[in-house]
């Protein structure tokens, strides 16, 4: 027993030695066309060096020295840029009463299946909008040391002044099939105070609920300046908002609003947000008023936006013409081109999660949801860049909107969004040419997250949802 404990103990050791040398190792990029973000040329013959996590050299191959003993990545013929990020999706977005009870405790290893789904493609750093805390908080610990791998995780938490996934914001319908007890536990892992309740509140007691919450451990402030089921609502008046902006911004934190009306845009706006979520959407027939894009153009406030392709929108009007969302998506086609012409800072934005096989197979707008998916984690985002592309979007604007500009929005490009000196190493290796055509973000060769390698055939690692199999 000795002797064997002694073993197990000798290859632990080997095993933080080995991750030591790993972590320590010097990696050079050599030979790509390297696209740093920044707006400047690309690079041809290019190289990045990496070394402990962070990137140490950028430049032409001719005036670029590679450090001795370093180990070369061959990307000769290649394309090398950022990693990828979502500005709004949701690590654990699969609100089906199975799934909420079943795997009750287990919220987040389904957070790190998702976050293992988006690094395999190419989101190195993704922003969760809605989600419970805790679970996004234990997924994203674990993957900060190293016990699994997965995107880097940022997390707002719950959208202030919505309820949770059984409220009347969300599947209130469910709830009178469960238990109250249940109901109440599960909204209250989103909620943590910050729920309907809010709404009610005259200034001085939202200000001191705000504190209460926004002390708690999440990266940024997401609230709701109109609502989820019923769109047409505004949720906070004017000062609300303004309080709850300023109190994000003591700490700190940016702030966000979710908007879907062109009053809830314009007042967010006004109550000094920094980012807009899903900000193109402006409700199924009138679009962004010029003055109210020309004001987010010159505050610099950031659009989280849903960009979707041509043939998603035709597949919507053909199959769903009845469809809630199909004349917003519509109307919303028209804003990203106006906001592209507007220079308005535009984000790539999915509200992406987990698909599930079952409700997918099961749904009654399948011929829609299987053309361009754009809430499909790991396939969103692809075909927003195409959608950003069909509005009008320069290559190197497209290119930004997954990286630079996401990073600038959310106050993280001192670290993140560009390949430039001290940076972290976050880098893909394509295939084809971004800014010959948005489809070529697809043909990734390589992940590169903190200077390692990862291994995609890997991921995801141990499946829950999206491994579900669907009964012939």
């Amino acid at each position: 027993m000795i002797a064997r404990t002694r073993r197990a103990l000798a290859i632990s050791a080997s095993i933080v030695v080995g991750v030591q040398l790993v972590e320590a190792q010097t990696v050079a990029v050599t030979g790509g066309t390297v696209i740093d973000a920044t707006g400047r040329p690309p690079i041809a013959d290019g190289v990045v060096v990496l070394k402990d996590g962070r990137i140490t050299a950028v430049g032409p191959a001719a005036s670029t020295t590679v450090p001795q003993g370093a180990t070369r990545i061959d990307a000769r013929g290649k394309y090398v840029i950022p990693g990828l990020m979502d500005s709004n999706l949701h690590l654990f977005l699969n609100l089906d009463t199975e799934t909420l009870v079943k795997y009750e405790d287990r919220y987040h290893e389904i957070v790190v299946e998702a976050a293992q789904i988006a690094l395999k493609t190419g989101q190195t750093t993704v922003f969760d909008t809605w989600g419970p805390r805790g679970a996004l908080s234990k997924a994203r610990a674990m993957i900060n040391a190293g016990q699994v791998q997965g995107s880097r995780i940022y997390y707002a938490g719950n959208i202030i002044g919505f309820g949770g996934p059984f409220s009347a914001d969300f599947r209130a319908g469910a709830a009178p099939h469960l238990s109250k007890a249940f109901v109440k536990r599960i909204n209250d892992q989103w909620e943590e105070g910050s729920g309907r309740e809010l709404m009610w509140m005259p200034p001085d007691s939202l200000r001191v609920a705000m504190r209460k919450y926004a002390a708690l451990d999440h990266d940024f402030l997401k609230f709701g300046a109109s609502g989820h089921v019923e769109m047409f609502f505004i949720s906070f008046s004017p000062r609300a908002m303004r309080i709850i902006v300023e109190e994000g911004h003591r700490l700190g934190k940016t702030v966000q609003a979710h908007v879907t009306s062109p009053e809830s845009i314009d007042m967010a706006v006004d109550a000094g947000v920094d980012i807009l979520t899903h900000g193109d959407i402006s409700g199924p027939i009138y679009p962004i008023p010029m003055e109210t894009l020309q004001k987010m153009a010159a505050k610099g406030t950031a659009v989280s936006s849903l960009a979707t392709t041509k043939r998603a929108r035709d597949a919507q009007i053909k199959h769903a013409p009845n469809g809630v969302l199909t004349p917003y998506m519509v109307v919303a086609a028209k804003n990203i081109e106006n906001m592209v012409k507007a220079g308005v800072r535009l984000m790539v934005s999915t509200d992406a999660g987990i698909e599930h096989p079952v409700m997918l197979a099961e749904s009654p707008t399948l011929a829609v949801d299987t053309v361009d998916a754009r809430v499909k984690l790991g396939e969103g985002h692809f075909n927003a860049l195409v959608g950003f592309e069909e509005a009008g979007m320069a290559p190197m604007e497209i290119l930004k909107s997954a990286t630079s500009n996401v990073a600038k929005s959310y106050k993280l490009d001192r670290d993140l969004g560009t390949l430039e000196v001290g940076k972290r190493a976050d880098l893909v290796i394509l295939d084809a040419d971004p800014l010959a055509s948005a489809r070529n973000y697809r043909s990734i060769r390589s992940v590169i997250k903190d200077g390692k390698v990862v291994d995609l055939a890997a991921l995801p690692a141990a499946p829950i949802i999206s491994s579900i199999k669907v009964a012939k």
